[in-house]
């Protein structure tokens, strides 16, 4: 009987150490890419300004994996000319899937940047931060 124990917490340690493994990989392997359309001359490709005042990245996640995916979540920094993080906000896909070989939008809403901070905004950075299998 202890040797049924023994193996099975063998396989429950091995699943557990390369399931999170497997995870990164796939969430590596998804493509992010701000929008290239200038929606306000003054703002930078693929950023706007809501009506409440925000700031907002536009971007697109490319499944470029083998496996369905679910809600794709991807996180944005905001920085000033000199580097200095302006804000941080995270957005997921609005499909609930995404197949191999397909794409969804992301809209990342920077809440703690609007109004005279979103003039001072001149570099983003976008990042896959999960990417779940369906």
């Amino acid at each position: 009987m202890s040797t049924r124990i023994a193996s099975f917490a063998a396989a429950v340690c091995a699943f557990g150490m390369v399931m999170p493994s497997l995870a990164a990989d796939l969430r590596d392997q998804v493509r992010v890419e701000v929008e290239s359309a200038r929606l306000h001359d003054d703002m930078a490709p693929g950023t706007y300004m809501c009506a409440a005042g925000h700031l907002h990245v536009r971007a697109t996640v490319y499944n470029t994996t083998a496996a369905t995916l679910g809600r794709i979540t991807v996180g944005g920094k905001a920085f000033d000319a000199g580097g200095k993080l302006l804000g941080e906000a995270t957005a997921a896909t609005r499909q609930a899937s995404v197949a191999p070989g397909d794409k969804s939008t992301v809209d990342l809403e920077f809440l703690t940047v609007g109004g005279p901070l979103v003039q001072q905004v001149k570099k983003q950075e976008v990042r896959v931060i999960a990417a779940p299998t369906k």
